[in-house]
């Protein structure tokens, strides 16, 4: 007897009558793309499959994309009666169908889909790398995450907080949708919030109700079977996050037997707090640490800090049109605030909000100036010590733009 429920129109209200609703699916299943991928024996089919899967979890799924293809070939759709709805199908179809061979995929309204889709992939690359800013660090970053892609191998990135890793991190894997995903590792202890973030990222089917291990057993489905590669931010939270003597790694041996020992491309970005992590495991566990640190292909240190080129492109990237001065005095602020980075994109947003309160269109230097000494500064003692002149000279050109008086220490 099937347990299926069904509301009739006419009984009262509940909630959760809406929850099987097909609105609410969004989303292709990676572990069905993935098995739908087994049967391409060309990499760049399946590449094209996964960059598909990929928008399909986006803003507006499959139907964006579709809208996206008839505009960019207006007259095909029209000349056959065919609307996005047709061409959304079509391509849920040929991420999911065993028997489409993609080279030969047409339809009347829609010929040459293949070049048109590989095309589509170019373009919404090129838009991501035309708004990204590629520091020196960055640059880094993206060398060592095409090794791990191309090696098919281990890398660990470790940098300080606050100096643009994550944001270069995240620029990599959207100008690699096909291949990566992005994943932040969960400070929480728990097995299944680790492995439903990673479940989330390739977008395996969640239900509250799976256990850990139905979670774990989804994802390394779809993971082993070499197609993706994964990257870890925060990584220093693999290791236990709590004081128990017998808290063995288990986080940190999953990704080596599990994903590394499969051929699994896998990047760990992290700070330093890592290798603080790892030495207390060690310690308290007597767990040994040959075997992962055998493991790691290449392990890439990052620059302490961005010289001030690099500070002024992230300053432009965050305020288009800004003036000179109001770059000069974001890059000293940054350069004496332990926020760094952070701190551009705080003083930026709350320049921004003060400059549409007085109806503004542009951001101008008074504002820049009032986000810095009403905002910023109040809500950073290390900020307010940094500019004092005897720590650090560079502080003056900031005091002098925006006429802070310095404090005693």
């Amino acid at each position: 007897m099937s347990n299926t429920r069904r509301a009739s129109p006419d009984s009262p209200l509940r909630q959760e009558r809406y929850c099987s609703s097909p609105e609410f699916e969004r989303g292709l299943l990676a572990n069905l793309v993935a098995r739908r991928c087994e049967v391409l024996a060309d990499r760049e089919d399946r590449e094209l499959i996964w960059f598909l899967q990929y928008l399909s979890h986006g803003n507006g799924g499959l139907k964006k994309v579709a809208n996206d293809l008839l505009k960019m070939r207006p007259n095909h759709g029209q000349n056959h009666g065919a609307g996005a709805g047709d061409l959304d199908k079509l391509l849920a179809e040929l991420c999911l169908n065993p028997e489409i061979k993609i080279e030969a995929v047409a339809r009347p309204y829609f010929p040459n889909l293949f070049e048109m889709l590989w095309e589509y992939r170019q373009r919404s690359i090129e838009t991501v790398r035309t708004t990204c800013v590629v520091t020196e660090l960055g640059q880094q970053v993206f060398d060592t995450l095409d090794y791990a892609l191309e090696g098919q191998c281990l890398v660990l990135i470790e940098g300080l907080a606050r100096k643009g890793k994550t944001f270069a991190t995240k620029a990599w894997c959207e100008l690699h949708p096909g291949k990566a995903r992005y994943i932040q590792v969960p400070s929480t202890n728990d097995e299944i919030g680790f492995y439903r973030a990673i479940a989330r990222s390739l977008g395996v089917s969640i239900n509250l109700s799976f256990k850990a291990q139905q979670l774990r057993n989804r994802v390394e489905d779809v993971l082993q079977r070499g197609d993706l590669m994964v990257v870890f931010d925060e990584a220093h939270y693999l290791w236990p996050q709590c004081n128990h003597r017998e808290a063995l790694p288990a986080r940190i041996n999953w990704i080596m037997t599990a994903l590394v020992n499969y051929g699994v491309s896998v990047a760990l970005v992290t700070t330093p707090q890592f290798s603080r992590a790892q030495q207390l495991v060690e310690k308290r566990t007597h767990w040994a640490s040959e075997q992962f640190i055998g493991r790691i292909a290449h392990y890439q240190k990052l620059p302490e800090s961005l010289n001030e080129q690099d500070l002024k492109a992230v300053v432009r990237s965050l305020l288009p049109g800004g003036d000179r001065k109001s770059i000069e005095t974001l890059v000293a602020y940054a350069q004496a605030s332990a926020k760094y980075l952070a701190g551009i994109e705080t003083v930026v947003r709350r320049a921004r909000f003060l400059a549409a309160k007085e109806d503004q269109t542009k951001v101008l230097f008074a504002d820049i100036k009032k986000a810095i000494q009403e905002n910023a500064i109040p809500s950073d003692a290390a900020v307010e010590k940094a500019l004092s002149a005897q720590i650090k000279p560079h502080a003056n050109r900031l005091q002098e733009s925006c006429r802070l008086p310095a404090r005693p220490l």
